[in-house]
């Protein structure tokens, strides 16, 4: 069935490309029509109004003729690629003999420019993409190449050292490993809240201004109010976030006992599971009742719990009254205006860079409110060990080997792997005093964005700004130990077909009515009915959308669970 539909797309890309009316799906057939692949390709540069790293096509003796690669890149070109694109040029011009040509699309345009040019038939042979991007549709419609002859292969030592054969398995997309995971770390950032630590210790909360507890957070908190600050900046979406929680939508414990939660139609779905098999599945928000068979001290709607606090915070008046039409809490923080911020430890340079302006080089804290991930516990963190970002290449690309090849390279040695991402040594950075940390000299490595291209555990470096506990628990959340597998690997909710993509929508247009308040504690969902708790608000919330397509998504994810365990 998809077979046909794709061959009537790549016959449609075809015949509608002259008018600019691109809305077909192509396929491997599309690659038949020289065309249709011209035109796309072609139509590839116009439409992304990119500029286009082209590598002269001189031809190598020692390597033969000279394969470019075309590329396209999540992202503006940053400041220095030139002088580093050159240097790789002459680094494999006897060995790869690779050419690049990258075709930089910015941010805010990749998403629907991948799904164009893929679709359409496009002439690429590497692909930027992931779960929030386009993964989703084009790997169920198998737009990308399964690479898994490629992995676990001694032919390929830089992919077989940087890859393994587990991750790669997680990372599997509908029974095809057509998806190169990109990650430096398996979790999705140590969890916090940054705060004034200079503050908390005027104001006598904490161990000398260190806060330890939600307890000492909320005594924080109050003392902001006392002292006219707001208490809690937030973003219109983000409200208090995953706080009372696990980032990356778990809890302490929960992946030991068997359960881990899948997202769809803005339900969130907890799953139990037991020797390899699916016991049951409940809703969160659905009720105590619903969590009846999930083991002792998880057998009630545990998740929800977390909104009563927000809710009580709320009422306490710790958030900023404008947080759901205020867009940057930085400002805030960064002026002085709000007294705390959520985030994770990524954000350490950039809060670290306010300090100078509060006058006090030790004015930012942060406080880790996970406890075992506090106390820099072992298995602290569940993962799926699946990645938010990765390369795919198009099925059909001619240069798969080519590809293979150039990925091999860079993940073959950390002198490769670093003059992607970081640039040219002695230029763009250096290496720190302190093994295994960088620092910068210019701005090529953040401009890029390594997400896009390069990360991986076995080279990921620490920026040298990290210091003291922010350079421990860095340290901590690149070890292998810190992490506990969650009890499903490598499933991946299939919802392209027709009704089931329907019957999603269709759920998420309720879900929609109380996915932004829950977070900010309110009690009011979004066509103005008010509730006496958040818990009622969230029930009644459920229901609704159980009857609008929720069921339909419940029964088909446990088809799919069921299916996925049995393989």
């Amino acid at each position: 069935m998809k077979k046909n539909k794709r061959i009537w797309a790549g016959l449609l890309a075809a015949v509608m490309a002259s008018s600019m009316m691109l809305t077909g799906c192509g396929d491997d057939e599309a690659a038949d029509t020289d065309t249709s692949m011209a035109d796309a390709g072609q139509m590839s540069k116009d439409s992304a109004g990119a500029d286009s790293t082209t590598a002269s096509n001189t031809d190598s003796s020692n390597a033969g003729e000279q394969v470019t690669l075309k590329v396209m890149h999540n992202g503006p070109k940053p400041d220095g690629w030139d002088a580093v694109y050159e240097e790789y040029l002459n680094q494999t011009k006897d060995t790869l003999n690779i050419a690049l040509d990258i075709n930089w699309i910015e941010n805010a345009d990749y998403k629907e420019k991948l799904n164009l040019e893929i679709t359409s038939g496009g002439d690429w042979d590497l692909v930027f993409d992931a779960s929030w991007c386009q993964l989703k549709n084009l790997a169920a419609e198998g737009y990308y190449a399964d690479l898994s002859g490629y992995f676990n292969n001694p032919e390929y030592p830089g992919l077989q050292k940087s890859f393994t054969e587990d991750v790669m398995k997680a990372n599997s997309w509908y029974g095809s490993m057509c998806y190169i995971p990109l990650f430096e770390t398996y979790g999705n950032g140590t969890p916090c809240v940054w705060y004034r630590k200079d503050w908390a210790k005027d104001w006598g909360i904490g161990t000398d201004g260190q806060l330890n507890s939600y307890e000492e957070l909320e005594s924080y908190w109050d003392a902001a109010l006392d002292n006219g600050v707001i208490a809690y900046g937030a973003t219109q979406a983000r409200g208090f976030f995953q706080m009372k929680s696990i980032a990356g939508g778990s809890y302490e414990g929960a992946a030991q006992a068997g359960i881990q939660s899948i997202s769809a139609g803005g339900l969130t779905f907890w799953v139990y599971c037991e020797d390899g098999k699916l016991v049951d599945i409940a809703v969160e928000g659905s009720g105590d009742e619903a969590f009846a068979n999930f083991p002792e001290g998880w057998n009630y709607d545990f998740a929800v719990k977390r909104f009563e606090d927000f809710a009580r915070w709320q009422k306490a008046g710790y958030i900023d009254p404008d947080s759901l039409s205020c867009t940057d809490v930085g400002v805030g923080f960064e002026s002085g205006l709000s007294a705390s911020i959520v985030g994770t430890l990524d954000d350490y340079v950039k809060y670290s860079a306010y300090e100078p302006s509060w006058g006090n080089d030790d004015a930012l804290g942060f406080f880790v409110y996970v406890d075992s991930i506090r106390n820099m516990e072992k298995e602290a963190i569940p993962t799926s060990r699946g990645a938010n970002n990765g390369l795919c290449v198009p099925a059909t690309s001619k240069n798969i080997d080519s590809v293979m090849k150039f990925l091999d390279w860079i993940f073959s040695s950390q002198e490769n792997h670093d003059l992607i991402q970081l640039g040219i040594e002695g230029v763009d950075f250096v290496y720190g005093e302190k093994e295994g940390t960088y620092e910068t000299l210019t701005t090529y490595s953040g401009d890029l964005g390594g997400y896009t291209i390069s990360w991986n555990p076995n080279y990921a470096l620490i920026n040298s700004e990290y210091t003291d506990k922010a350079l421990e628990f860095r340290e901590y959340e690149l070890r292998e130990d810190t992490f506990v597998s969650m009890p499903i690997l490598g499933f991946h909710f299939d919802t392209s077909d027709i009704d089931l993509s329907t019957a999603v929508a269709q759920c998420k247009a309720v879900t929609d009515m109380v996915s932004i308040v829950k977070l900010h504690g309110i009690t009011t969902d979004g066509n103005g009915n008010s509730y006496n708790t958040i818990t009622e608000m969230i029930k009644a919330n459920v229901d609704e959308a159980m009857a609008n397509g929720g069921q339909q998504v419940y029964d088909a994810l446990k088809a799919q669970l069921e299916e996925h365990l049995a393989q």
